[in-house]
């Protein structure tokens, strides 16, 4: 079976199909990517013999702009490339992993009479999968979507690295980090290239708290983020970025971080009690209700950036650091019924292969 994976534009959207993929692979499927231009992932693809396209198309502003008769040509250029690309590949099904790059591979698909399978890892549809809906055969949810379960759509979850299916030992990721192995430890993160807010508000928050921080502030704060902990005198290793994710996790007793959909099914599969600190700037708010899946079980606290200051996130933290509160909101992870990382990423690819055979 050949399978067409639109699955980049950032890493939220990139990693789920990526996991996908190599499942599919394993049980001897093909499988081609759809990424935008100059993707970074296309060196972990290549790197893998993993055959992609690229699209000239970015997403699109959410404030008219002449910048929108701009995306309408790429958008029906993006469309010819992958109409062309599927006449060519004979795929017997299509995977939107959301995103802008969905909409030009779904409509092709249509065109085509290919089958088409969206993922939406948040628990609101965004525009591409909103759009896309109408030609879809099935829809995967990597949360339960805002207002309950739609008719016919899947609670598969989201895939995430098999790296990060479960949280290993504290004291020698701590060893490994260069961190205290005893100490309760807070992993501080805002995305592969950080959060200025978070990393200005959080060194002098802790301070006032005994925690040691793992603070991953991204390339171009990472200076100054170590020097902020050097004058406020906490124990910290500050580090611009990390790839060994699972290392971060397993020394971490509690993460601060943003909400977006694939760093939740990490927390979820590592069961990190967390401090979530939605981007305000993402669309439709679709971060803050994210996170409030998470508190609605009680396996994470939210906080907005607009209420986000020294004195209350010190608060916050301190009370979180409680380690009875701590094991409870470890425990918490279990109400939210969400299959295991294993069962989520066969779940999807077992979708997949049956709307293929339809």
């Amino acid at each position: 079976m050949r399978v067409v994976i639109a699955s980049g534009g950032t890493g939220g959207h990139f990693y789920p199909g990526y996991a996908l993929a190599k499942a599919l692979r394993v049980q001897g499927h093909q499988v081609l990517f759809v990424l935008r231009t100059q993707d970074p992932a296309g060196e972990l693809l290549a790197a893998e013999d993993l055959p992609f396209i690229e699209l000239g198309l970015r997403g699109l502003s959410r404030t008219p702009s002449s910048d929108w008769f701009k995306t309408g040509f790429r958008l029906l250029s993006s469309l010819r490339v992958c109409f062309h690309a599927l006449r060519a590949w004979r795929p017997a099904v299509v995977v939107g992993m959301g995103g802008y790059l969905t909409v030009p591979l779904a409509a092709a698909a249509r065109l085509c009479q290919i089958p088409v399978v969206l993922h939406e890892s948040n628990s609101v549809l965004g525009l591409g999968n909103f759009l896309c809906r109408p030609f879809a055969s099935a829809l995967a949810l990597g949360l339960p979507l805002r207002g309950g379960l739609p008719t016919g759509a899947a609670l598969t979850g989201t895939p995430i690295r098999e790296e990060l299916w479960a949280s290993g030992q504290a004291r020698p990721a701590r060893e490994r980090l260069g961190l205290d192995p005893g100490g309760t430890t807070l992993l501080v993160f805002g995305g592969s290239q950080g959060a200025r807010a978070i990393n200005t508000t959080v060194p002098q928050a802790l301070a006032k708290t005994p925690l040691q921080v793992l603070h991953l502030a991204g390339a171009m704060d990472a200076d100054s983020v170590r020097q902020a902990y050097a004058q406020s005198g906490t124990s910290a290793v500050v580090l611009p970025y990390l790839k060994e994710m699972h290392l971060a996790y397993a020394a971490a007793d509690l993460v601060l971080c943003r909400s977006g959909a694939s760093t939740l099914a990490e927390l979820a599969a590592q069961a990190k009690p967390a401090l979530l600190i939605p981007y305000p700037a993402a669309t439709a708010g679709h971060q803050e209700i994210n996170a409030r899946v998470l508190e609605a079980v009680g396996a994470a606290e939210v906080m907005l950036q607009r209420d986000m200051t020294p004195e209350s996130l010190a608060q916050r933290l301190s009370a979180l650091a409680d380690p009875e509160r701590l094991a409870g909101m470890r425990q918490a992870y279990g109400r939210l019924e969400l299959p295991s990382p294993k069962d989520s990423v066969e779940k999807l690819a077992g979708l997949v292969a049956e709307v293929a055979r339809r």
